[in-house]
């Protein structure tokens, strides 16, 4: 009898360790399944480490992807920002300059909401990461740094400056304000302090930036930055150091009468031009209106006249009798001759005894500057548009206001005032209606002010004092402490505008054992025949014999207090009027003013002539203060060098306020 099967549970439990190990290998459950193949088990093996692990990496790189898309995001979102503020920031200026309060409170707010996301933004999560990156770390760095550093500007600044100028009032100026108003800066005493607190930080900021592998598009609009701080922070300190001069000057005290005169080279004198034309502008409580324009021509021939003063014996102001020597008599006796001396505050002194003598009221201050100044200025306010279609730049503006017309417009006088009054006009619109850069304006104020072409005078004497420190009151120093002034000066005595082609340059040497300075200048006609105007050719050439075209200038050498002209080149003038000769005008003059000796030359310069003059001065004993080299300034640049023997005699001027001293070497 066979026996019976064991049951499974048996089965288990009563096999051999050898039987079960026999049963370890699984057979296919279906009995007609195969066998796999060596392919199919890699395969499946393959499968089953995709399950495994290819979920994982896949979710990581999907999250990383988003990642990199949201921190292109951030990127574009800060650029956008930084870019949108600086454009908001000229909305600013303009709203600030019509005082248009909504306008600048709605742009300010912008620009501080737009800095502060960009600030937020660059210091996210995702920026942090970015920042380990090789390659791309230290750009990413920068873009916050950049973010930083605006930020700190604009959420510094901006709020209390728009509160200032918000407080200065919203009330409709007149219509002769020339688009000046100063009012907003009645309050600048409390915000300085916190606007250059705020500049000094974000350039601490930009400092700290590792430029290393930053790509120039990162940095230099935070260079450009860091150039504009380096401009203000100087300028606002002296802002604020001489903020109640500042103040008074715009009024705060009572109406202050000015005086802006437009001196003309082309018709060149000792200390710029002959002034043609002047503003009279009140500036009362910052606000500045223009009151009227005058001209030379009616206060010569009609008003002073109509007074009893004669123009043609007279003389407005009294003169010591060994400086009356030296200057031509018509110095003191007509406008046009006010600014034959080196001495500009006696031009002012002239300009205040024809108030006297009018009936008008006296100038609290005086302020000169030439078509060249203007040049220079639109180089900052762009290209100008006349309604002619005309456009008025940089490179033509000088000719523009000294030359061209008169030959266009030959003897119509009407034609001539509108074309100028026109050209006048658009130029002070332009350079009041604040659509340029500060910086840019600055600039060229500074480059006006170094060329000699900027003069100033006060009646307070605190502000006169201000003047005479930066070096822009035009006066002739009467020691040599401050500095040892020495210059060569031209006064037209043609009556035309022939100077407009007179190009100079000037040049300084010693010898320092000797104790000598030699000054030099170089002179170049550029007259041609095609000038034909009467305006421009010399009138009083025809009186006596001399060719039209020829520039006839009374040149004066000029030695400081306490030094001696040893010789001069010419040594005698080209032209002596005889003794019978009406005024007896051109002649070799001397004479002293206010200490400085001094010697006049009469110089013919033919059409297309090259010339050079000179002069040797044995300086005093004792310490010199620095050189301070001047010149009439002309209608075109006058290069200026002094050579490095010099440094031996005079007084280092490092460190000097004064912008018009001479370097040396």
């Amino acid at each position: 009898m066979t026996a019976p099967a064991p049951s499974p549970s048996q089965n288990s439990a009563t096999q051999s360790p050898a039987a079960r190990k026999r049963r370890g290998t699984r057979r296919p459950l279906a009995r007609h399944a195969a066998r796999e193949t060596h392919a199919e088990l890699r395969r499946r093996r393959r499968y089953l480490v995709v399950c495994l692990v290819g979920g994982p990496v896949a979710v990581a790189l999907l999250v990383a992807l988003f990642a990199v898309g949201a921190f292109v995001q951030q990127v574009l979102q800060v650029r956008d920002d930084l870019e949108a503020a600086k454009d908001q920031l000229k909305v600013i200026a303009e709203a600030a300059v019509s005082m248009d309060v909504p306008e600048l409170q709605r742009a300010s707010e912008d620009v501080v909401t737009r800095t502060q996301r960009a600030h937020v933004t660059s210091n996210g999560v995702l920026w942090d990461l970015a920042a380990e990156l090789p390659e791309v770390g230290n750009n990413v760095l920068a873009v916050r740094t950049v973010a930083e550093a605006v930020n700190t500007i604009t959420s510094q600044s901006l709020p209390p400056l728009v509160d200032m100028m918000s407080a200065a009032g919203t009330e409709e100026r007149t219509e002769n304000s020339l688009g000046i108003d100063l009012r907003p800066f009645l309050g600048a005493e409390t915000v300085l302090p916190t606007v250059i607190s705020s500049l000094e930080d974000a350039s601490a900021i930009a400092a700290n930036l590792d430029r290393t592998g930053v790509y120039p598009a990162v940095y230099e609009p935070l260079d450009g930055l860091v150039g504009l701080i380096e401009v203000a922070v100087p300028t606002l300190h002296l802002v604020e150091d001489h903020l109640p001069e500042i103040l008074r000057a715009a009024g705060s005290e009572g109406p202050m009468l000015y005086q802006l005169v437009i001196q003309t080279p082309a018709e060149i004198r000792a200390v710029g031009g002959g002034p043609a034309h002047w503003l009279v502008l009140k500036v009362e409580n910052g606000q500045a209106e223009l009151l009227g324009q005058e001209n030379g021509v009616e206060l010569m021939y009609s008003e002073l006249p109509d007074r009893g003063f004669d123009t043609v014996n007279g003389s407005l102001i009294r003169l010591p009798s060994e400086t009356r020597s030296l200057y031509p008599f018509e110095l003191t006796n007509w406008s046009s001759n006010f600014t034959m001396t080196p001495h500009f505050p006696r031009a002012v002194e002239l300009f205040q005894a024809t108030r006297k003598w009018t009936g008008k009221a006296e100038f609290d201050g005086v302020i000169s500057i030439d078509p060249v100044v203007l040049a220079h200025l639109i180089e900052a306010t762009g290209p100008l548009t006349l309604a002619s279609g005309e456009v008025v730049d940089a490179e033509n503006t000088a000719a523009l206001l000294m030359s061209e017309p008169y030959e266009r417009f030959g003897t119509d006088n009407a034609a001539m005032d509108a074309f100028f009054s026109e050209v006048t006009t658009v130029m002070f619109d332009a350079l009041t209606g604040g659509d340029w850069e500060i910086a840019a304006m600055w600039d060229q104020l500074v480059r006006s002010a170094e060329e000699g072409r900027v003069f100033v005078w006060f009646e307070d004497e605190g502000l006169n004092a201000l003047a005479h420190e930066y070096g822009l009151d035009g006066a002739l120093r009467e020691d040599n402490t401050e500095a040892t002034q020495l210059g060569i000066y031209f006064n037209d005595y043609t009556v035309g505008k022939l100077n407009y082609w007179l190009d100079y340059s000037q040049r300084a040497s010693c010898n320092v054992e000797q104790r000598t300075i030699t000054v030099t200048m170089d002179l170049h006609s550029r007259m041609s025949e095609d000038i034909k105007s009467e305006y421009t050719l010399g009138l009083r050439n025809q009186f006596r014999g001399i060719d039209p075209r020829t520039m006839m200038l009374d040149v004066l050498f000029f030695a400081p207090p306490g030094a001696e002209i040893l010789w001069t080149d010419p040594e005698r003038g080209d032209w002596q009027d005889s003794a019978n000769w009406q005024g007896n005008r051109f002649r070799d003059r001397s004479g002293v003013d206010h200490d400085n000796t001094a010697l006049s030359r009469t110089l013919l310069l033919e059409m297309g002539e090259r010339r050079t003059i000179s002069y040797e001065v044995q300086l005093p004993e004792g310490d010199l203060g620095p050189l301070e080299l001047r010149h009439s300034p002309g209608p075109n640049h006058t290069e200026v060098t002094v050579d490095a023997n010099c440094g031996a005699l005079f007084a280092s001027p490092e460190g000097s306020p004064n912008i018009r001293l001479s370097k040396i070497g």
